[in-house]
């Protein structure tokens, strides 16, 4: 896999670090020689995620819940907002904690970024699109949303992440950038969190697959 980057990084906050997408990003920062500040409250992120980083040298971990002000050791020239239960076995069991993390944790990690000078991007998602309408989605597409569903937790606040990160650099000129993420899958994803690509087989012993509702 190519994992070079456009241009070179001295050091990247990545707020859920610990996390699927996350950890491959940390590890991907650090082999292009940035150092990386990884940002996690281990409340869907894993710490087996990160343990082979945190021997390399330019890794710092920070144990925090973005949606508390938090502080990193020196500025950073990118920050990646990552941070927020992705699996509807966890947005589900987590609510509050999903919709402060794309509310309060936006925030906090804009502010860090505009401090800083810093480029922002922020991770949303194609669930900002509701039950679609539209295959495949583009861009100019608003979506088919209902903001009080059960998955709504998790799609409000990714719209909420998107609309506060675009008047933010509106209102002052912050660097901002916004990735909505399509269906992923790979290596360190949690088999039976309720994603496609790990409910192929049956869950084990003791072991139930969420159900996935719009």
């Amino acid at each position: 896999m190519n994992t070079a980057l456009p241009r070179r990084w001295e050091h990247a906050v990545v707020t859920g670090g610990a996390g699927f997408v996350g950890s491959h990003l940390c590890t991907a920062l650090l082999d292009a020689g940035t150092a990386v500040t990884c940002v996690d409250d281990f409340s869907t992120g894993r710490p087996e995620n990160i343990t082979a980083l945190l021997e390399r040298p330019g890794f710092t971990l920070v144990q925090a819940n973005v949606s508390d002000p938090f502080t990193v050791d020196r500025p950073p020239d990118l920050v990646l907002h990552f941070a927020s239960p992705a699996s509807p076995a966890d947005y589900l069991r987590l609510p509050l904690h999903t919709m402060e993390a794309g509310s309060l944790g936006t925030r906090n990690a804009l502010a860090l970024a505009h401090g800083a000078g810093a480029r922002f991007l922020l991770a949303s998602t194609s669930e900002v699109y509701g039950d679609p309408q539209q295959h495949p989605q583009n861009e100019r597409y608003w979506g088919n949303v209902n903001p009080v569903g059960p998955r709504s937790v998790y799609d409000e606040a990714k719209r909420f992440g998107e609309a506060l990160t675009t008047a933010q650099a509106d209102a002052h000129g912050t660097d901002t950038g916004i990735v909505r993420l399509f269906n992923t899958y790979g290596p360190r994803m949690r088999g039976y969190d309720g994603r496609r690509r790990t409910d192929v087989h049956p869950p084990g012993p003791g072991r139930r697959v969420p159900h996935r509702h719009r």
